[in-house]
């Protein structure tokens, strides 16, 4: 278990226990599921965790210098999006006009009260174009996430059970055309900077 590690839209230590046999975590993230808007924040939570931890890191939409795997086992009812393990990244990724854009702006694992403590530290803000996006601010919550060996959220094989918090936005599917995603985040020391130029078709 990879632990120690401090990161966002991968926000904190992930410190996870329980271990166990699982399916293949890109199934998991990409099973049909409720419409993301009606999803409970410990679902929303672990099927975001699961689809981050469902490639090893040299092809993981977190450690994405530039958009390449921006499609990467993207589940069928939703796009996430992913940040970074810090620091600044621009990416160009093409997004179905039908999907709902679903993404945490900052997110911590740990137990509660570690969560409790990252999550009153977080603050920052999401723009679409010049539009400011409403966050949803998610308390601690009990999640499972499921990962492949290598994946740079976990490290490892199987099903880790944990606490989910942070700050998420939930979009409506975006018009069709080009726009600008920006994401810029903090806590405590840790800060991050994305831009995703989004071409929706």
């Amino acid at each position: 278990m990879r632990i120690g590690r401090s990161f966002a839209l991968l926000g904190a230590t992930a410190l996870l226990v329980g271990a166990c046999t699982a399916p293949d975590a890109a199934e998991v993230a990409r099973q049909p599921q409720p419409g993301i808007a009606e999803l409970s924040t410990g679902e929303l939570q672990s099927r975001w965790w699961s689809w981050a931890a469902s490639s090893p890191e040299d092809s993981n939409p977190v450690t994405d210098p530039d958009g390449s795997f921006c499609a990467q086992k993207q589940p069928t009812d939703a796009w996430f999006l992913a940040g970074t393990f810090g620091g600044r990244a621009e990416r160009r990724c093409s997004i179905p006009a039908e999907r709902p854009v679903v993404f945490p702006l900052l997110n911590f694992t740990g137990t509660k009260a570690e969560c409790s403590a990252r999550l009153a530290e977080a603050k920052g803000t999401v723009r679409l174009g010049t539009t400011e996006v409403a966050v949803e601010r998610i308390e601690p919550t009990p999640i499972r996430i499921t990962g492949v060996e290598g994946n740079p959220v976990t490290g490892q094989a199987g099903s880790l059970a944990t606490h989910g918090c942070g700050l998420w936005v939930r979009l409506g599917p975006v018009p069709a055309g080009t726009a600008s995603l920006t994401i810029e985040g903090s806590a405590g020391s840790f800060s991050l900077s994305v831009t995703y130029n989004l071409q929706v078709a």
